[in-house]
């Protein structure tokens, strides 16, 4: 009786650590702090970048405190280090990521 008490808790374990493990990389929602975006016609607005990130399991959003993000201009990509601020996102709850860029009609 206790031999098959035993194999039930070691059953248990292992069923909770490879459930554990199924779940290889997690998604970080990172927004920059604001800056100053002056555009071609001399004209400034305040902007935040917002970034989804795939880091490893073993990582934590929390721990993101600056990321290097490009951008196009004048035909050339620059890339600049931003500090951000990121959180988990909880894939359960998020279905699809939008990547549909607002246009001016």
């Amino acid at each position: 009786m206790k031999a098959k008490r035993i194999l039930v808790i070691l059953l248990l374990a292992a069923v909770v650590v490879t459930m554990g493990a199924c779940k290889k990389s997690r998604y970080c929602h990172c927004i920059s702090e604001s800056y100053q975006n002056i555009a071609l016609d001399g004209s400034t607005s305040t902007v935040a970048d917002t970034v989804v990130v795939n880091v490893d399991r073993g990582f934590k959003c929390e721990h993101l405190k600056e990321l290097g993000l490009q951008e196009l201009k004048n035909g050339e990509y620059v890339t600049s280090t931003r500090k951000v601020d990121c959180l988990e996102l909880d894939m359960d709850t998020v279905v699809t990521i939008p990547n549909e860029h607002p246009t001016d009609d």
